[in-house]
């Protein structure tokens, strides 16, 4: 895949996500692809971070650990990121009295490695604007360098300060300057760029939760109830944003517990509701969620994983949280667990979610991370049309609701578990929801009997939700979407069973030169609990080699998968030192697996 990389690196506060956010969506508007990564430390203000966009006339799913350019904010880059950049590639700074060492030169020589000064500061002094316009000069002067014109630049700018126009001169000025500064001292030095392709140019920009939150409003969600916790902070920051366009009702609540307390009541009364945190946050909510559990109420439960125990890495990524979701919480009651991959099922997926838990009146967590919630997609326009809402056994057609007894609603006889609901307030029979054993009106029952007939009726729901769920989706070298193998006939040199933003890095290894003449399947889980084995376990008996790689340290899909039908994946590329995975890495680490 031919794509260049970007990374501008700098302390938090300097305006390292102001250029990178300019030069993703000039880039996109020029007909690339884009993908967007951030990197930073849990600080308000300093610490050493950055924002890398990957930029290709080719779908683009994951970032390269090596890049083409490299901006640097302040000398903090030269000492961190020298070891990021590719042969040839180019380093753009303000930092004028800076002497590498001896090793860095011998670094850069070896790597031909182009190093520009910019002098920021010169240049917003003549055009007599503020510091925070280095911002401008740093893009148009790396836009340059691409071999871009800067007109889009300053159209893009003018759409942002069309009304306020001693801004927008400025800002004019700053991109002039910008670009006029390399063609006058670095014009021999230009990144080759891919050629451009029109049908990006219509497709979204967006992160993960601004994918999530549109995905949230098309499911009819009319309450988000949350507390910020990074990585959830930007969904809720979201859907506050839009809340006007909406009239959703948000509410930040005092603490975690209260979200869960909010969201679970609304869905009792029969409003869809959400709610999202990160696994600390979850600890708090599992009593909550145990409690939907034996009121049999529908719920959606939004978990955005981070590395832990504790606070652990609070702004970085992981993939840890699967058996928190599978099995927090106390006691035994069925529940669904799903994962979001990218922008386009952060989209989908969220309907679904509810779907199932109004089909069968059970909590649903819907796992993310910090890779997916704050990564930048190039995403093709939703079909909003397909989504259908579905409430399940909930009763509101009113001869019908006239009919229903106090011991309809937890049945204990229904076949697969899922009795009548019908909402408070409606002209029907009462019956009471508490979080004590009880019978089938709800009220208390502790006896032997009636504990055994409750327990089997909830659990029932397992394996009906276990049936209707789609299996995992297959991917195979050169051909995308589900694909269909034969036992008979098919064979693989390798399987590779993953989930979550995984999926991103995998696919693109996948169209890579590297597995060229290779018969390598993918196979991506997004229901992950209750779990389908049936396809893996035959995609196994097919390949010569499985391969499962998490974002974790103890391979948890794979021990879900040992408890649930006994086959074990020892091979096993795991990662949990925050970061998602790169391209590159994947690619050598596969490859090097096959031989």
């Amino acid at each position: 895949m031919n794509r260049v990389s970007l990374k501008i690196v700098g302390a938090s506060g300097q305006g390292i996500i102001s250029i990178g956010e300019i030069l993703a969506k000039a880039f996109k508007r020029s007909g690339y692809c884009v993908f967007g990564y951030r990197e930073y430390m849990s600080l308000i203000k300093g610490g050493h971070g950055s924002y890398q966009i990957d930029v290709s006339d080719r779908m683009v799913r994951s970032s390269e650990e090596k890049v083409n350019i490299l901006i640097t904010l302040n000398h903090h880059g030269f000492e961190e990121n020298l070891n990021d950049l590719k042969d040839g590639g180019i380093i753009i700074h303000d930092s004028p009295s800076w002497d590498f060492s001896p090793a860095d030169e011998k670094l850069l020589k070896k790597h031909n490695i182009t190093v520009l000064y910019l002098p920021v500061g010169e240049i917003l002094q003549k055009i007599k604007a503020k510091p925070i316009l280095g911002n401008v000069v740093f893009s148009a002067f790396a836009w340059s360098a691409c071999g871009r014109d800067t007109d889009l630049l300053k159209k893009m700018v003018g759409e942002k300060f069309a009304k306020k126009k001693d801004l927008l001169e400025q800002n004019m000025q700053a991109i002039d300057e910008g670009g006029a500064y390399r063609m006058q001292h670095a014009s021999d030095f230009a990144i080759d760029m891919p050629h451009p392709d029109d049908k990006w140019s219509d497709h979204l920009l967006l992160t993960g939760s601004h994918a999530m939150g549109l995905g949230i409003v098309h499911a009819g969600v009319r309450l988000y109830a949350g507390y910020p916790m990074t990585p959830s902070s930007p969904l809720l920051s979201f859907i506050a944003e839009i809340q006007n366009e909406t009239g959703m009702a948000i509410k930040q609540a005092e603490d975690e517990i209260t979200a869960a307390q909010m969201m679970s009541g609304a869905n009792f009364m029969g409003t869809r509701a959400i709610t999202a945190t990160s696994g600390g946050g979850f600890d708090l909510m599992t009593e909550t969620l145990s409690l939907d559990g034996i009121i049999e109420n529908p719920s959606v439960f939004v978990l955005a994983q981070r590395p832990g125990p504790a606070t652990g890495l609070p702004t970085w990524t992981a993939q840890g949280d699967l058996l928190l979701a599978a099995f927090g919480g106390h006691g035994e009651f069925a529940r669904c667990v799903l994962s979001v991959s990218d922008s386009d099922d952060a989209f989908h997926l969220v309907n679904d979610a509810f779907t199932i838990a109004e089909e069968y009146q059970t909590p649903v967590i819907l796992l993310t991370d910090k890779h997916i919630a704050e990564g930048i997609y190039t995403q093709k326009p939703y079909d909003q049309k397909k989504t259908a809402i579905k409430r399940g056994s909930l009763v509101t057609n009113a001869a019908e609701l006239r009919t229903l007894k106090s011991t309809d609603r937890f049945d204990p006889d229904v076949p697969d578990g899922i009795s009548k609901r019908w909402l408070p307030g409606s002209e029907a029979a009462t019956y009471v929801a508490q979080g004590d054993e009880h019978s089938a009106d709800g009220s208390v029952d502790e006896s032997s009997v009636n504990a055994i007939a409750q327990m089997r009726k909830r659990m029932k729901k397992m394996e009906a939700m276990k049936k209707a769920l789609p299996e995992p989706v297959l991917y195979m070298t050169g051909e995308n979407g589900n694909v269909e193998l034969s036992p008979k006939n098919d064979k693989l040199d390798l399987l590779v069973v993953g989930w979550g933003s995984s999926i991103g890095a995998i696919q693109d290894v996948l169209e890579s030169k590297a597995l060229q003449g290779k018969r390598v399947g993918y196979l991506h889980y997004q229901y992950l609990w209750p779990l389908k084995t049936e396809r893996l376990q035959a995609l196994m008996d097919m390949a010569k080699k499985t391969i499962i790689i998490e974002g974790n340290a103890q391979a948890q899909l794979a021990m879900l998968i040992r408890m649930e039908c006994g086959r074990s994946i020892p091979e096993q590329i795991l990662k949990f030192d925050g970061r998602p995975f790169f391209l590159n890495e994947l690619t050598t680490t596969l490859s090097s697996r096959m031989k």
